[in-house]
């Protein structure tokens, strides 16, 4: 982190800008264009960037700087930050925060802002370009290990490991909004997709319903006393993908009736209070659409060609299917077979705590697939964790692969939508990946189960794969 030596007419110029700052600003209303002193602290601010006394961090290298469960880090470095908000606590489904991303469109990440102001969309409106002085201030958790990385005030006294709300006092000098108000375009995403590079931005999920069980009740259980979670599923070609929606009891709308029909949904992605998953936050009921006709999806039952079947049934010891590759980039560890106590079955998996490595990137790669002789191809697998926190699970696809295993990082590798077990899933539990469309590729294709752990020995935990198929028609 940088360093910068500011000139005695900065630091007094600045100085003055703070003490001003001090002075109680009652006016919380949305603001057609600021007010002169607030102009001119913003001012101060963006020349400072611009004759680079301050640098202008973004939002990934701000977070890139915290790691989930480590103590918050005070910022003693003159950095700046730059967001634009998405959430809204005016329908009371967030309470003394707000979200803000690096973009009005395709944000690339969002950050949460923990605040002790009430009603702070009369002042951080949706779309507000806001800048954030983050010198003395804290990046961590306000709820330590749950994932959700905020900037705080300061650190709580009864839990060092967790950031509490910036101050009113403190918002005068570190929070200043620009007079832009950018119209934000929620980000068309699939529901098994999300991850948590995603937490902190605005997205729409499409042919979005909730499920027939579901019918006829309300956003929030009256039984209870704060938050409740409902699935919402889409349809894909062959099955569903699902996610959960978060309500606290205090929303506005937490007795409104959940819509019957299907549509679409624009919300916050974040987690749940304990960090176990992923959840989508509403900002209001008005950002759900879903008046259309409930979707209809297919079984497998309609897909019986089976490309690929590979439950790791004959393998023992280091994972060595014909023409697979198990291949360690970094670290000692590699995919090893196991025998699953609960599920009666063999099963491939990996982990890197207590490794004494670095890091670890190992990679299971699944023999060429031809895609030219169907005209539909789906994906599955199932996966689950022994706390797998600090490491990360991605399933990617190449075209371009040669299959020598030293040229991994000369092909082209995307990353497939697919639901991965979370930290906090019982660790018993198998996790569907859903149906992942393979249809939009062609020629051979392989298929890669990427392991990444940071060497951390209090967070490296393991992953399980089974079942893996491709099926199609």
């Amino acid at each position: 982190m940088k360093t910068y030596k500011i000139s005695i007419l900065i630091v007094a110029f600045f100085t003055s800008i703070f003490l001003n700052s001090c002075v109680e600003d009652g006016d919380f209303s949305v603001p057609k264009s600021l007010g002169n002193e607030e102009n001119t602290r913003l001012i101060a601010i963006l020349d400072s960037i611009n004759n680079k006394q301050l640098e202008l961090k973004s939002i990934r290298e701000l977070k890139e700087l915290y790691i989930s469960g480590n103590e918050p880090l005070k910022i003693s470095s003159n950095i700046v930050v730059k967001g634009y908000v998405i959430s809204s606590d005016q329908k009371g489904n967030y309470f003394r925060e707000f979200y803000m991303q690096d973009a009005p469109e395709n944000p690339t990440a969002g950050i949460k802002i923990a605040v002790n102001l009430n009603n702070n969309y009369n002042k951080f409106n949706i779309g507000r370009e806001v800048y954030i002085y983050l010198k003395d201030l804290y990046i961590g958790e306000t709820n330590a290990g749950d994932g959700i990385i905020a900037i705080g005030g300061k650190i709580n006294a009864t839990n060092i490991n967790e950031v509490q709300s910036i101050t009113t006092n403190q918002i005068r000098n570190h929070l200043y909004r620009s007079a832009k108000t950018e119209i934000i375009v929620p980000k068309i995403v699939s529901l098994a997709g999300l991850n948590a590079s995603d937490i902190g931005t605005f997205v729409q999920v499409q042919e979005v319903i909730f499920p027939d069980n579901l019918l006829g009740k309300a956003y929030v259980d009256p039984t209870e006393d704060f938050d409740t979670q409902r699935k919402i599923q889409t349809c894909q070609t062959l099955g569903f993908a699902d996610l959960l929606v978060e309500t606290s009891s205090f929303a506005r709308f937490a007795n409104e009736r959940l819509p019957v029909g299907g549509g679409t949904m624009d919300a916050v992605v974040s987690k749940d209070f304990g960090g176990d998953f992923l959840v989508l936050v509403l900002n209001s009921s008005d950002d759900v659409s879903m008046d259309g006709d409930r979707c209809v999806t297919l079984s497998e039952i309609d897909f019986p060609l089976l490309l690929l079947d590979e439950g790791f049934e004959d393998s023992s010891g280091e994972i060595a299917v014909p023409d697979w590759i198990n291949y360690r980039e970094a670290g000692t560890k590699s995919w090893r077979s196991y025998s699953d106590t609960y599920s009666q079955s063999i099963a491939a998996r990996v982990g890197s705590r207590n490794s004494g490595d670095a890091s670890t990137v190992t990679w299971l790669i699944t023999k060429g697939v031809n895609l030219d002789a169907t005209a539909e191809e789906f994906l599955s697998f199932e996966t689950s964790s022994s706390f797998s926190n600090g490491s990360s699970l991605e399933v990617l696809i190449s075209v371009n692969w040669n299959g020598i295993a030293t040229d991994i990082n000369i092909a082209e590798w995307n990353v497939l939508p697919a639901k991965i077990v979370a930290d906090g899933v019982n660790f018993k539990s198998w996790i569907h990946s859903t149906y992942i469309n393979l249809s939009d590729y062609s020629g051979i294709v392989f298929i890669a189960f990427k392991y990444t752990g940071t060497g951390n020995i209090n967070f490296d935990g393991t992953y399980e794969l089974d079942n893996i198929k491709i099926n199609a028609r």
